[in-house]
């Protein structure tokens, strides 16, 4: 699983500190697994598209307050799904393209003599191995902005 942390100097109201993650966090979907007055541990599992927000992508989040600092461990469990989606859709896409093609080949006598006509499937998905290793990227670092926000937001309102 992906994980990602990161703290920031924090030397406020933990109770506040916690009061404003909780208000983030929870109209977006998030469940308390547990929390103390020093520490905030949250659930989601509902990343479904990257219209969402970005903090979606965590599926679990341990915010811990210290003297002197704001720690938090997040497991970007939402950003991996949607990579293994997008390898999804690339290869079944792939292998489709792949059958269509040869089949058409085999069965058309006229295509025989047109082995360039094998290549096509390839051309077609050459951008999209481009393309979705790029995306994949843009998915974590989306969410690690958006958690790194959130920190910002919550150390700057001591």
């Amino acid at each position: 699983m992906q994980t990602y942390e990161d703290f920031i100097p924090f030397s406020g109201d933990g109770e506040r500190a916690i009061d404003i993650a909780l208000q983030t966090l929870l109209p977006l979907g998030f469940r308390i697994e547990s929390q103390g007055s020093s520490h905030l541990t949250v659930t989601n599992q509902h990343y479904n598209s990257t219209k969402q927000d970005a903090l979606m992508g965590i599926t679990r989040a341990e915010f811990d307050l210290s003297r002197s600092a704001l720690t938090v461990r997040a497991e970007l469990g939402g950003v991996e799904r949607m990579q293994k989606f997008l390898l999804f859709i690339l290869l079944g896409l792939g292998a489709f393209d792949v059958l269509l093609f040869t089949g058409l080949w085999y069965f058309i006598p006229e295509l025989h003599a047109q082995t360039w006509f094998l290549f096509i499937p390839l051309v077609a998905l050459i951008p999209w191995a481009i393309i979705a290793p790029r995306m994949t990227v843009w998915i974590r670092e989306r969410t690690v902005a958006a958690l790194q926000t959130l920190l910002s937001n919550i150390a700057s309102s001591q």
